[in-house]
């Protein structure tokens, strides 16, 4: 039997901003997302402009160990499925969370993370990358480390396929909760694939 399938909360990190309302706000007026790079030294790159997040101080989200432990996409990750939470007014407390899962894709994983460790390893040798390089750097720890801090305990799991990989996990979401394997699921995904 197929159940009815809604959507109750939204969180987003993009070019636009940060927030739902900071992002609809600057869609409304018409500004680009695309903009000159600011990430690092584009002078002897050919291509010069990208879909950044500007203006982002991880600070503002997340206490200095965290934020220098996280790959940029698991921060993203967090921030846009905290907001998307709280928007829902989803208590877990009156959940069971078995029945509450977490499908958060992504196409690339910790970029930044695989860019400097690697750097770290050809220049210092491969005693000083840091512990937490393939955890920041595997696709689906943003979907675990999302489920963690919800207390989802259901279905979890990372697609991925190219550009459609946050499409496809929202499908497989809608799909799961319809069918009854899950009451709710936390579903999108995470790209930070801007780094020299």
């Amino acid at each position: 039997m197929s159940r009815r399938v809604v959507v109750t909360g939204l969180g987003i990190v993009s070019p636009y901003g940060v927030g739902i309302e900071t992002f609809w706000n600057n869609v409304k007026a018409g500004q680009s997302g695309i903009k000159t790079v600011t990430a690092y030294d584009i002078s002897k790159h050919l291509v010069h402009i990208a879909g950044e997040v500007s203006n982002y101080n991880p600070l503002d989200y997340f206490e200095p160990k965290d934020a220098k432990k996280f790959d940029r996409y698991i921060q993203f990750s967090l921030i846009a499925a905290d907001e998307a939470f709280k928007d829902s007014k989803l208590d877990m407390t009156k959940e069971d969370p078995y029945r509450v899962g977490v499908y958060l894709s992504s196409a690339a994983g910790g970029f930044t993370t695989i860019e400097t460790q690697h750097k770290i390893q050809l220049e210092k040798g491969p005693t000083r990358c840091s512990p937490f390089t393939i955890p920041n750097l595997i696709v689906n720890i943003a979907s675990g480390k999302v489920s963690m801090k919800i207390g989802a305990k259901g279905p979890n799991k990372c697609i991925v396929s190219a550009c459609a990989s946050s499409a496809h996990a929202v499908g497989d979401a809608f799909r799961s909760i319809a069918w009854g394997d899950a009451d709710v699921i936390l579903a999108g995904g995470s790209e930070a694939t801007i780094c020299d």
